[in-house]
Protein backbone atom coordinates (compact mmCIF):
# COMPACT_ATOMS: atom_id res chain seq x y z
CA UNK A 1 0.00 0.00 0.00
CA UNK A 2 1.77 3.49 -1.36
CA UNK A 3 0.02 6.18 0.52
CA UNK A 4 0.30 9.74 1.58
CA UNK A 5 1.53 10.74 5.51
CA UNK A 6 1.01 14.06 6.05
CA UNK A 7 3.14 15.00 9.12
CA UNK A 8 4.27 18.48 11.33
CA UNK A 9 5.88 19.08 14.35
CA UNK A 10 4.58 20.58 17.86
CA UNK A 11 6.87 21.73 20.90
CA UNK A 12 5.24 19.96 23.76
CA UNK A 13 6.39 21.08 27.37
CA UNK A 14 8.77 18.27 27.50
CA UNK A 15 10.15 17.59 23.73
CA UNK A 16 9.66 18.62 19.82
CA UNK A 17 6.92 15.55 18.40
CA UNK A 18 6.23 14.71 14.75
CA UNK A 19 2.13 14.22 14.42
CA UNK A 20 1.56 12.37 11.65
CA UNK A 21 -2.13 11.42 9.80
CA UNK A 22 -2.84 9.09 6.92
CA UNK A 23 -6.18 10.35 6.16
CA UNK A 24 -8.12 11.24 8.68
CA UNK A 25 -6.86 8.47 11.31
CA UNK A 26 -3.44 9.95 13.30
CA UNK A 27 -0.70 7.05 12.86
CA UNK A 28 1.69 8.99 15.03
CA UNK A 29 2.57 11.35 18.20
CA UNK A 30 6.55 10.42 18.66
CA UNK A 31 9.11 11.79 20.05
CA UNK A 32 11.63 13.26 17.16
CA UNK A 33 14.78 13.05 18.90
CA UNK A 34 13.41 10.05 20.44
CA UNK A 35 16.60 7.25 20.53
CA UNK A 36 13.52 5.12 18.35
CA UNK A 37 12.30 7.48 15.99
CA UNK A 38 14.23 6.28 13.30
CA UNK A 39 13.38 2.68 13.48
CA UNK A 40 9.60 3.96 13.81
CA UNK A 41 10.05 5.75 10.37
CA UNK A 42 11.44 2.19 8.58
CA UNK A 43 9.13 0.18 9.94
CA UNK A 44 6.46 2.60 8.22
CA UNK A 45 8.49 2.90 5.09
CA UNK A 46 8.20 -0.65 5.03
CA UNK A 47 5.17 -1.96 5.99
CA UNK A 48 3.20 1.23 3.78
CA UNK A 49 5.93 0.79 0.82
CA UNK A 50 7.47 3.85 1.00
CA UNK A 51 4.79 6.33 1.46
CA UNK A 52 4.88 10.23 0.22
CA UNK A 53 5.94 12.21 3.41
CA UNK A 54 3.92 15.51 3.07
CA UNK A 55 4.83 18.58 5.70
CA UNK A 56 0.72 19.46 6.31
CA UNK A 57 -1.19 19.68 9.38
CA UNK A 58 -4.42 17.97 8.83
CA UNK A 59 -7.77 18.02 11.03
CA UNK A 60 -7.19 14.97 13.04
CA UNK A 61 -3.07 16.79 13.54
CA UNK A 62 -5.03 19.66 14.85
CA UNK A 63 -7.10 17.74 17.08
CA UNK A 64 -4.32 16.18 18.62
CA UNK A 65 -2.17 18.92 19.28
CA UNK A 66 -5.53 20.60 20.75
CA UNK A 67 -5.83 17.32 23.22
CA UNK A 68 -2.54 17.04 24.10
CA UNK A 69 -2.01 21.09 25.42
CA UNK A 70 -5.69 19.76 27.36
CA UNK A 71 -3.41 17.02 28.61
CA UNK A 72 -0.27 18.87 29.72
CA UNK A 73 -3.10 21.43 31.37
CA UNK A 74 -4.11 18.58 33.39
CA UNK A 75 -7.05 17.25 31.97
CA UNK A 76 -6.98 13.35 32.90
CA UNK A 77 -8.42 12.23 29.81
CA UNK A 78 -9.20 14.23 26.43
CA UNK A 79 -8.07 11.79 23.84
CA UNK A 80 -10.87 10.62 21.67
CA UNK A 81 -8.58 10.47 18.40
CA UNK A 82 -9.42 8.29 15.45
CA UNK A 83 -5.78 6.38 15.11
CA UNK A 84 -4.40 3.69 12.95
CA UNK A 85 -1.69 1.68 14.24
CA UNK A 86 0.99 0.50 11.93
CA UNK A 87 3.12 -2.98 13.12
CA UNK A 88 3.10 -6.54 13.80
CA UNK A 89 -0.31 -8.54 15.24
CA UNK A 90 2.01 -8.74 18.73
CA UNK A 91 3.18 -4.89 18.66
CA UNK A 92 -0.32 -4.14 18.09
CA UNK A 93 -1.25 -6.45 20.65
CA UNK A 94 0.75 -4.58 23.04
CA UNK A 95 -0.51 -1.24 21.80
CA UNK A 96 -3.73 -2.48 22.60
CA UNK A 97 -3.08 -3.18 26.29
CA UNK A 98 -1.22 -0.04 27.06
CA UNK A 99 -4.51 1.84 25.86
CA UNK A 100 -5.84 0.45 29.06
CA UNK A 101 -3.69 1.81 31.63
CA UNK A 102 -5.34 4.17 33.70
CA UNK A 103 -4.52 7.60 34.09
CA UNK A 104 -1.43 8.25 36.30
CA UNK A 105 -1.90 4.88 37.29
CA UNK A 106 1.98 2.36 36.74
CA UNK A 107 2.03 -1.37 35.36
CA UNK A 108 4.51 -3.16 34.68
CA UNK A 109 5.81 -4.98 31.41
CA UNK A 110 5.37 -8.13 33.12
CA UNK A 111 2.02 -6.95 33.73
CA UNK A 112 1.67 -6.26 29.77
CA UNK A 113 3.27 -9.52 28.98
CA UNK A 114 0.81 -11.31 31.12
CA UNK A 115 -2.33 -9.21 30.04
CA UNK A 116 -2.08 -10.01 26.31
CA UNK A 117 -1.45 -13.91 27.23
CA UNK A 118 2.53 -14.24 26.99
CA UNK A 119 3.80 -13.87 30.33
CA UNK A 120 7.26 -15.38 29.50
CA UNK A 121 7.21 -12.53 26.46
CA UNK A 122 8.69 -9.75 28.84
CA UNK A 123 11.57 -8.34 26.74
CA UNK A 124 9.60 -8.64 23.66
CA UNK A 125 6.61 -6.66 25.69
CA UNK A 126 9.38 -4.44 26.39
CA UNK A 127 10.85 -4.11 22.45
CA UNK A 128 6.93 -3.69 21.53
CA UNK A 129 6.39 -0.61 24.29
CA UNK A 130 9.62 0.63 22.86
CA UNK A 131 8.31 1.02 19.49
CA UNK A 132 4.72 2.76 20.29
CA UNK A 133 4.38 5.26 17.28
CA UNK A 134 1.90 7.25 19.74
CA UNK A 135 3.92 8.52 22.63
CA UNK A 136 1.53 10.00 25.62
CA UNK A 137 -1.75 9.31 23.54
CA UNK A 138 -0.97 5.09 23.96
CA UNK A 139 0.37 5.68 27.10
CA UNK A 140 3.96 3.70 27.20
CA UNK A 141 5.24 6.22 29.91
CA UNK A 142 3.44 4.59 32.32
CA UNK A 143 5.15 1.59 32.06
CA UNK A 144 7.92 0.58 34.57
CA UNK A 145 10.17 -2.20 35.73
CA UNK A 146 8.82 -5.16 37.56
CA UNK A 147 10.53 -3.19 40.83
CA UNK A 148 8.51 -0.33 39.87
CA UNK A 149 11.82 1.62 38.71
CA UNK A 150 11.74 4.02 35.99
CA UNK A 151 12.49 2.15 33.12
CA UNK A 152 14.17 3.61 28.98
CA UNK A 153 11.09 6.19 27.53
CA UNK A 154 11.68 7.04 23.59
CA UNK A 155 11.35 10.78 25.08
CA UNK A 156 14.01 10.37 27.88
CA UNK A 157 14.13 9.58 31.10
CA UNK A 158 13.20 13.70 31.80
CA UNK A 159 10.25 13.37 29.60
CA UNK A 160 8.79 10.36 31.48
CA UNK A 161 9.07 11.49 34.66
CA UNK A 162 7.40 14.83 33.52
CA UNK A 163 4.24 13.07 32.42
CA UNK A 164 4.44 10.90 35.56
CA UNK A 165 4.72 13.89 37.43
CA UNK A 166 2.08 15.40 35.27
CA UNK A 167 -0.38 13.00 35.87
CA UNK A 168 0.61 12.25 40.04
CA UNK A 169 -0.14 15.94 40.41
CA UNK A 170 2.92 16.84 41.54
CA UNK A 171 3.66 19.41 38.27
CA UNK A 172 1.78 22.61 38.15
CA UNK A 173 1.84 23.89 34.36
Amino acid sequence: MNCEICFTQWDSPCGRLMLASIGNKLVMNDWLEGWHHEAIMKRFNRLLNTPNWKEKTTPVISQAINELEAYFHGQSNPFNLDIDLIGTEFQLNVWRALQTIPYGKLVSYKDIAQSIGTPRAIRAVGGAVGQNPISIIIPCHRVVGTDRSLTGYGGGYEAKQFLLNLENGSLIF
